[in-house]
């Protein structure tokens, strides 16, 4: 990659780390919040998946849309406003009556964060050369993980000394900051390259009509879907898993509670080059597949060692080594959707990322009733069986290179 394409890497891998802070600090606040304004955990989960997971999931493809017609800098710069407008809310909850005004700002997060992966995608590949996109996209999935990751170390200590309220006020201002940097510095307009043979971009219907008709990106979404059932437990609800099923403290559990997303930060970056150079010798998409089997199935065998052994600190190792699998596999799921979709970039990473947000509703909603009724061993033992049918679903996916001559913009 050259300067200006790794500028835009850099500066959308910021927007991701900063839009997954956002997102994950709900995770740490909620110790202390749900019991504040009068509700359940279960009820917290519930808000969480069906106020923002599923509003997330449904603008997935109108976000991915918004993004084509309106550019990456417009598309992102509104996300990361209204993720600071949706924090500084929440941090303004009333203690009596807050229900309704929570739900308000949680469908406000999921429509505003419903750009981020879908622009990201569709940014890389526009601006990414062919054989370095899978790379690319590990190393913005990467900063996300790491975002994630930052939540809980960062917030932990400022809602230990400051209380819950100040964990939004300070993710509120994160995002707004972020996005006056990205609007100074990113390019305002993407111009792909002319290339004579190069088809007349269809119209919205027509196009979205054939992305719906793509077997493989059907059977490469539902893969998706399950995967991220499993990637959102460790993203909602690993905090509470050390609190609850491990006895930490809310302090100890907010720097183990990070290792999860650190090892996708370390893992998805080395997994996109290898993917990357494997795709070098075997092709691109057998190399995705490959590879995505390859650590969906590790992930798996990870959450059960983590659901068995009986010492916290190797339960702890286990199940980071499986979220850096899950994250791993990120890369090539979205890089193989974007390729399926060639014309329609933004939109086929919005129907992937759609279906992989309904999985997050589910099990974000599920795991409270879960790990109630089977403990939080029967409950993980659960989720490893539905990532080994995820792999198993790439068997069905088409490894026919399409799409990945898709100019880049100079």
């Amino acid at each position: 990659m050259n300067h200006s394409h790794w500028r835009v890497v850099l500066l959308v891998s910021l927007v991701t780390f900063v839009a997954y802070l956002v997102r994950t600090d709900v995770s740490v606040a909620q110790e202390r919040m749900v019991p504040a304004i009068g509700i359940s955990i279960v009820t917290m989960g519930a808000i969480t998946a069906w106020g923002f997971q599923l509003t997330y999931a449904l603008f997935q493809v109108p976000a991915g849309l918004f993004g084509e017609r309106f550019g990456t800098r417009t598309a992102l710069a509104i996300a990361l406003l209204g993720c600071s407008a949706a924090s500084f809310i929440t941090a303004a909850l009333p203690n009596a009556g807050a229900v309704p005004v929570l739900i308000g700002t949680r469908v406000l997060l999921g429509i505003a964060q419903a750009a981020v992966f879908p622009v990201a995608a569709m940014a890389v590949a526009l601006f990414v050369p062919v054989a370095e996109r899978v790379r690319a996209l590990a190393i913005i999935i990467a900063t996300a993980s790491l975002g994630a990751a930052a939540a809980p170390l960062m917030m932990a200590p400022v809602m230990e000394r400051f209380g819950w309220r100040a964990v939004f006020l300070l993710s509120g201002t994160i995002a707004l900051l972020t996005c006056i940097v990205w609007v100074m510095l990113m390019p305002p307009h993407e111009r792909a390259a002319p290339r004579a043979d190069r088809p007349a971009t269809p119209g919205v219907l027509h196009g979205l009509r054939a992305l719906l008709r793509s077997g493989s990106l059907r059977q490469l979404s539902l893969a998706y879907l399950l995967h991220s059932a499993v990637y959102f437990v460790f993203v909602f609800w690993f905090f509470r898993y050390l609190t609850e099923g491990r006895g930490f403290t809310i302090l100890a559990s907010g720097v183990w509670g990070s290792l999860p997303s650190i090892a996708g930060v370390v893992f998805a970056p080395l997994i996109g080059a290898l993917t990357d150079r494997l795709g070098k010798k075997i092709g691109g998409a057998r190399a995705r597949r490959r590879i995505a089997m390859g650590c969906l199935l590790s992930a798996g065998c990870f959450v059960i060692i983590g659901a068995v052994v009986p010492g916290a600190v190797l339960a702890i190792i286990a199940l980071s080594l499986s979220s850096g699998c899950i994250n791993g596999a990120e890369a090539p799921f979205f890089s193989s959707a974007t390729s399926i979709g060639a014309g329609n970039p933004g939109a086929a990473a919005g129907i992937l990322n759609l279906m992989g947000n309904l999985g997050g509703v589910f099990s974000i909603w599920l795991v409270p009733m879960m790990s109630r009724a089977w403990g939080w061993n029967g409950t993980l033992v659960f989720w490893a069986g539905v990532c080994i049918v995820a792999a198993l679903l790439w068997l069905t996916v088409d490894v026919r290179e399409r799409g990945d001559s898709t100019p880049v913009a100079g």
